[in-house]
């Protein structure tokens, strides 16, 4: 039987697709290996850059941080600092009633300390404008992390009369002072059989 050139070169080109296909289903699971395996390497190569940057920044971090520990408040350690905070935000209110209060447990964070009061308010738009514009100037020191706002809806409540409840977070340090100094115990007196007898006359 005699097979025609073109005959060969398709059952050449069949045999050459055939093997490719077995060489592309034994090597499929490599693949996705390696496809895993430059995934995780790129995640490693960005998490160096980050660290690096981080190292490269450590100075400027620490200086700022430093100047941001400089702006807190510092209040005796033991002493509470709710009455404080509540005095400074009743300063920046500016037109606004705290009509309840409701301070969470201090947390620490290392040499820092926050606290969190919950505030019931009333009052009108523009007071509510100006006491938010007065947190933003305070920087670092508050912030108010939850607002919430609804018309007053009293009969005999004037026009435009809001209320609701806001959450601020005040941030501060604590000065631990010096500590406490113990007084030396005094020397016990000499016994008895050790003082000197008198003659008496």
């Amino acid at each position: 039987m005699k097979i025609a050139p073109r005959e060969l070169n398709l059952l050449a080109l069949t045999l050459a697709v055939v093997a490719l296909a077995l060489t592309y289903l034994a090597l499929e699971p490599k693949f996705e290996e390696w496809a895993e395996f430059a995934e995780r390497r790129e995640d490693l190569l960005a998490r160096r850059e980050a660290a690096r940057l981080l190292l490269d920044s450590r100075e400027t971090v620490e200086a700022r941080l430093a100047e941001f520990r400089d702006t807190l408040p510092v209040f005796p350690a033991g002493k509470q600092a709710e009455a404080e905070l509540l005095l400074t935000l009743e300063k920046s209110l500016n037109g606004l009633t705290l009509t309840r209060s409701e301070a969470e447990p201090e947390r620490e964070a290392g040499d820092l300390f926050e606290t969190a009061i919950t505030c019931y308010w009333e009052g009108d738009l523009p007071s509510l404008v100006n006491f938010l514009f007065a947190q933003q100037s305070q920087g670092a020191v508050s912030d108010v992390r939850q607002l919430s706002i609804q018309p007053a809806g009293g009969r005999n409540e004037p026009p435009g009369r809001l209320r609701g409840t806001f959450t601020i977070d005040f941030a501060y340090r604590r000065d631990a002072g010096a500590p406490p100094q113990t007084e030396s115990p005094a020397a016990p007196p000499p016994p008895a059989d050790s003082q000197t007898p008198t003659d008496t006359p």
